[in-house]
C-alpha cells in the first residue's frame, strides 16, 4: 500500500517514551529548564498533524465512515485500476483502517471536537460550556508539570512469605501512584473516569484537590524533619567538646539506649538447636552442581526455621533460600527484574530511610562527609555544578542547600545533574524528575539559585559533551555506593567501570567524592561468592536486629527491597544479569589511581565529628576508622563502607 510522500515525517508519536534505550545516545535527557517545550498532553496512536483531505474522485462515496472521517489520502491509489477485483479489495482495506484509526481515536476525537461529535440537542450546552473548554486548552503545559506531587512510585501488598509470595506482590502491586502517605494510612488510586460528564465528578474532584494539597504539606513536613539539621543540639553543628576534639584512631559507638538487644535469632530450643548457615552452605553446594533432589530436601528444613520476622539467622536464611529457590528454578533473573519493577511510594521509602538513620550511621555519616568536602571545595565559588552518578531520590542535598543559605557572601548558583539507570518501563527517568522537582522546592525555601537536568542511560555512554560543562562552574562529581551496579573485566574487556571512571577524569572536576560498598561477593564462582554474600548481609541483618523492632514496617521494608532484593541478585543471577558486584575499597584504590585521579587528605574536622556522631548516638558495635585516605564505617570490627575524596 503505497505511502503519501510527505506523512512520515509529520507523524506525532506522542510524549511517552517509546524505547527505554532509546538510539540516541542511549540515554533520556531531562531539564527542568525546558518545562515549557514539553508538551504534556497525550497523544494516543499515530496519526497526522496534516487536516483531512478530499478523497479522490475514483473513490467510492460509500468510503465515508460515521463523525465525518474518510480515508486516508495515503492509503488510496492514485491511477486507474483495470481489475475491478483489486478496486474492490483496495477499497475494502481502506474501509477497514479508516474504521479502525476511529475506534482508536473516538476518544481524542471526541473531547478536541465535541460540536462535530454530539448530538444536536446537546449543542446548547456545548455553547456554553465552549468558553471554559477555550480556557482550559490555553493554559500552558508547564502548569500540568508543576502540579505533580513530590511522589512517585506505587502501592505495595506486603508480604511476608517465600518466593512465590515474592512473585504475587509483585504482580499485584497497584498501577496507579501511591496518593496517601500520612503515617498509618494505606496507598490510595485515584480513579479517573471516563465519560467528564458524570454526575458528582466537580465534587469529587474538589475533594480530590483538597486532599492532595493536604497530602503534600505532610509529605514536605516528613521530607524536612528526615532530611533538614533542624536540632539546635546536631552533632553536625554544635561545638565539639574537648574529649571529642582530641580523639583519634578506631572509634566505636557508646552503647546507647540503641543498644537494645531485641531477643535472640532462634524463637525456641528446636530453631536454637538449627544450624542455619551450615545448611545454606550445604544447600548452595548442591546448588552449584544441580542436585535437585538434595537442595530441595535442604530448602524444606531451612523453610521450616526460617522467617522474615524472626531473629537476625532467621531472616537471613528467609531471604538466602529464596534466592537459592530461584536458581534452582531457573527463574533468578526474571524474578529480580519483577521485583526492580516495582514502585515504591517515595514517601514509605523517606521512613524507611529515616529508620535507617536512625538505627544505623552510614548513610547520614556518608552525606555529611560529601556535603562537608564540597562546602569546603566551594567556600569562594559563585558558581557549582554536581554532577551526581546514582542520584536517586537526592535525599543528600536539601541540608547541602540549608548549609549554603548560610554561606557568608550568600549561596553560589547551584546546578546539579542527576544521573541514574533508567528504570523499567515506559518513563524510565519518573524517579530522578521527581527528585529535580522536591529539589527546586528546597531551592525556593532557602533561596538559593538553582538549576536540574537529569539523564537515565546507561553511564558508560555518556560522554563529557552530554553533561554541559561550562568553564565558570566549580565542578564536583559524587558518587556514593552506585559504581557496584556496572559490569567488570569478569564479563567484558572493556570494563564499564573503566569507562565511567575515564569520563569523570575527563571532565577535571576539582572534587570527586566516592563511596563505595566494601564487599568480596563478586567472585565468579557461586560457592564462594555466596558464602561471602552471606557474611557480608548477615552483618546488615544483624545491625537491624539490634537497633530496630522486629515489627517495624519500615525495617521490613529495607530487608524486602533493599538487603533481600540485593542477595537475591547474588544467588540467583549470572552474567550480565549480575549487577551487584562490589569490590574492597583496596581495589577501588588502585582503579581511581590508574584513570589518573589523586587522593586528597581526610579533613581532620569531618573526621572528628564523624567520629562523634557515632560514640554519642549509635551503638556501640558500629566503628569509625581510617585507612590509606579512606574514612571507613563497619559493624562488629567489619569494614562495610568506604569513602574518599579525588581530585584530578
Amino acid at each position: 500500500m503505497a505511502m503519501h510522500p510527505g506523512s512520515r515525517n509529520e507523524l506525532d508519536f506522542g510524549d511517552m517514551f517509546s524505547n527505554s534505550n532509546p538510539p540516541t545516545g542511549r540515554m533520556i535527557n531531562f531539564s527542568l529548564q525546558q518545562q515549557s517545550q514539553v508538551q504534556f498532553f497525550p497523544s494516543y496512536g499515530l496519526h497526522s498533524h496534516n487536516p483531512p483531505a478530499k478523497p479522490h474522485p475514483s473513490a467510492s462515496p460509500s468510503l465515508v465512515m460515521p463523525g465525518g472521517i474518510t480515508p486516508s489520502p495515503a492509503s488510496t491509489t492514485t491511477t486507474e485500476l483495470d481489475n475491478s477485483e483489486d478496486l474492490s479489495e483496495t477499497i475494502t482495506d481502506d474501509a477497514v483502517l479508516a474504521y479502525i484509526n476511529q475506534f482508536l481515536l473516538e476518544d481524542e476525537d471526541y473531547e478536541s471536537f465535541p460540536v462535530t461529535s454530539a448530538s444536536v440537542e446537546d449543542s446548547a450546552l456545548l455553547a456554553v460550556e465552549k468558553p471554559f473548554i477555550d480556557i482550559l486548552k490555553s493554559a500552558k503545559p508547564a502548569q500540568a508539570y508543576e502540579g505533580k506531587s513530590w511522589m512517585t512510585g506505587h502501592c505495595e501488598i506486603p508480604g511476608m512469605g517465600g518466593l512465590d509470595d515474592v512473585v504475587r506482590r509483585t504482580q499485584k502491586s497497584c498501577q496507579s501512584p501511591c496518593e496517601m502517605v500520612k503515617e498509618g494510612s494505606v496507598c490510595a488510586a485515584h480513579k479517573g473516569r471516563k465519560n467528564p460528564h458524570d454526575d458528582g465528578l466537580e465534587m469529587e474532584e474538589r475533594k480530590s484537590k483538597q486532599s492532595a494539597l493536604c497530602e503534600e504539606e505532610t509529605v514536605r513536613e516528613m521530607f524536612d524533619k528526615v532530611l533538614l539539621c533542624t536540632d539546635e543540639n546536631c552533632e553536625f553543628r554544635s561545638p565539639l567538646p574537648i574529649d571529642a576534639q582530641i580523639s583519634s584512631g578506631y572509634v566505636k559507638g557508646s552503647g546507647n539506649r540503641r543498644g537494645r538487644r531485641k531477643g535472640r535469632s532462634g524463637a525456641g530450643p528446636e530453631e536454637e538447636a538449627v544450624d542455619l548457615t551450615t545448611l545454606l552452605i550445604h544447600c548452595a553446594q548442591a546448588a552449584a552442581i544441580d542436585d535437585h533432589r538434595n537442595s530441595n530436601e535442604l530448602l524444606k528444613q531451612i523453610r521450616k526455621h526460617s522467617s522474615a520476622t524472626g531473629g537476625a539467622g532467621q531472616r537471613l536464611a528467609h531471604y538466602f533460600a529464596n534466592g537459592l529457590e530461584a536458581r534452582l528454578a531457573g527463574s533468578g533473573s526474571t524474578i529480580y527484574h519483577q521485583i526492580a519493577a516495582t514502585r515504591t511510594c517515595t514517601g514509605d521509602i523517606l521512613k524507611a530511610f529515616g529508620l535507617y538513620a536512625k538505627a544505623c550511621p552510614f548513610m547520614t555519616i556518608s552525606h555529611y562527609f560529601a556535603n562537608s568536602n564540597i562546602l569546603n571545595v566551594s567556600k569562594s565559588a559563585s558558581r557549582l555544578h554536581i554532577i551526581d552518578y546514582g542520584i536517586r531520590y537526592g535525599f543528600q542535598y536539601p541540608v547541602l542547600m540549608q548549609r549554603f543559605s548560610k554561606r557568608c557572601g550568600g549561596p553560589p548558583s547551584l546546578r546539579i545533574t542527576g544521573v541514574d539507570f533508567p528504570q523499567p518501563g515506559f518513563r524510565p527517568a519518573e524517579r530522578i524528575e521527581a527528585t529535580g522537582r522536591r529539589l527546586h522546592e528546597y531551592a525556593r525555601m532557602f533561596d538559593v539559585p538553582f538549576e536540574y537536568h537529569a539523564i537515565a542511560g546507561k553511564w558508560d555512554s555518556i560522554q563529557v559533551e552530554d553533561l554541559n560543562i561550562n568553564s565558570d562552574e566549580l565542578l564536583v562529581v559524587n558518587c556514593l555506593y552506585r559504581m557496584r551496579n556496572m559490569m567488570d573485566e569478569t564479563v567484558t574487556d572493556d570494563s564499564p567501570r573503566t569507562r565511567v571512571l575515564n569520563t569523570i577524569r575527563k571532565l577535571n572536576p576539582h572534587l570527586f567524592v566516592h563511596g563505595v560498598i566494601n564487599g568480596t561477593y563478586n567472585a565468579p564462582f557461586f560457592v564462594t561468592r555466596f558464602k561471602e554474600a552471606m557474611f557480608f548481609f548477615s552483618s546488615h541483618f544483624d545491625m537491624l536486629e539490634a537497633n530496630a523492632s522486629r515489627m517495624d514496617e519500615h525495617r521490613l521494608l529495607i530487608e524486602r527491597e533493599f538487603v533481600g532484593r540485593d542477595a537475591l541478585n547474588v544467588i540467583a543471577c549470572e552474567g550480565t544479569e549480575r549487577i551487584e558486584r562490589p569490590e574492597t575499597y583496596k581495589q577501588w584504590q588502585m582503579r581511581n589511581l590508574r584513570a589518573g585521579f589523586r587522593p586528597l587528605p581526610l579533613n581532620e574536622e569531618v573526621v572528628k565529628r564523624a567520629r562523634y556522631k557515632v560514640r554519642k548516638s549509635y551503638h556501640r558495635d558500629f566503628l569509625v576508622d581510617e585507612d590509606n585516605k579512606w574514612m571507613l564505617q563497619g559493624w562488629k570490627g567489619r569494614v562495610l563502607t568506604a569513602l574518599s575524596a579525588w581530585t584530578s
